[in-house]
């Protein structure tokens, strides 16, 4: 559905034909060197997240406007033609729907979708509501997560097991409010609430995990096609899997609190952050 805006001045990826007329007022500054790259990068050619230049080069370059605006633009729009010419299926919302971001999406059946990436170019700090002057621009290009659903009966079991001590955890549990009669609504009965809401849940993981034999034709079809789109990705920004690195958690007191079938594994760029999200089945 499209968003209706209250104005036309939303953040809109550039056209080709904005990027080509802006790119000329930097004729004097930029080599070319440079000229010839950010060209090749209007012009869909490679993707900007390919190392085809120097790192130092590319810090400098993510100081200008322009080159933010290119980056955004080849990100977009190579990630649906990579859809395309592969002729992969696919659903996705974007700038076509009012918003300022490129999700995508591929159908399993005529009832469900998974999705495979999503680009999030948004500033991060919106001048409707923070104290930064109008004229600030900020050089941040934006997040990509691609996703990416693998097999482990390994990591199966240690969910399961990591359910099965959490449940253990919650059924020792002694409601820490003293009862009050007569009063609904109190600290003792939204306890009680919350904690039989909780074994619910992991009495309902627990339940789903240990009867799982083996995989039903809907997961090898999801493991089948976000592997090839995925792959496709890390072929096209010229990543492996060893470029990406597997971040420590702010909330590690809560370690044991995450299910360990879900990974996310980052690669960081000037200006750019890229993550895998790895789901386990």
């Amino acid at each position: 559905m499209k968003v209706d805006r209250l104005n036309d001045n939303w953040n809109k990826v550039s056209t080709k034909k904005e990027l080509v007329e802006s790119l000329k007022k930097y004729r004097g500054i930029l080599n070319n060197q440079m000229i010839d790259y950010l060209n090749s990068l209007i012009e869909l050619d490679f993707s900007v997240i390919k190392e085809y230049i120097k790192e130092e080069d590319r810090k400098s370059l993510a100081e200008l406007e322009i080159y933010k605006k290119i980056a955004i633009y080849n990100i977009y729009n190579r990630a649906l033609n990579l859809f395309n010419k592969n002729n992969i299926e696919h659903n996705f919302l974007g700038n076509d729907d009012g918003f300022d971001s490129l999700s995508i999406s591929v159908p399993l059946n005529d009832h469900k979708e998974v999705k495979v990436f999503d680009f999030d170019y948004k500033d991060f700090y919106s001048k409707s509501w923070s104290k930064i002057p109008d004229e600030f621009i900020t050089m941040v290009i934006g997040n990509i997560s691609l996703y990416q659903t693998l097999e482990s009966k390994e990591l199966r079991e240690a969910e399961l097991n990591r359910v099965i001590n959490k449940l253990d955890k919650l059924y020792d549990a002694s409601n820490p409010y003293p009862s009050s009669f007569g009063i609904a609504g109190g600290p003792n009965s939204q306890w009680n609430y919350r904690h039989a809401q909780e074994i619910a849940k992991y009495e309902d993981m627990f339940i789903k995990l240990d009867s799982k034999n083996k995989l039903n034709d809907m997961e090898q079809k999801e493991i089948e096609i976000t592997n090839q789109i995925n792959n496709l990705f890390l072929d096209d920004y010229g990543l492996t899997n060893s470029s990406f690195v597997e971040e420590a958690s702010v909330n590690s007191f809560f370690k044991n609190e995450k299910s360990v079938l879900k990974k996310t594994l980052t690669k960081r760029q000037a200006n750019l952050t890229i993550k895998n999200n790895i789901k386990y089945i």
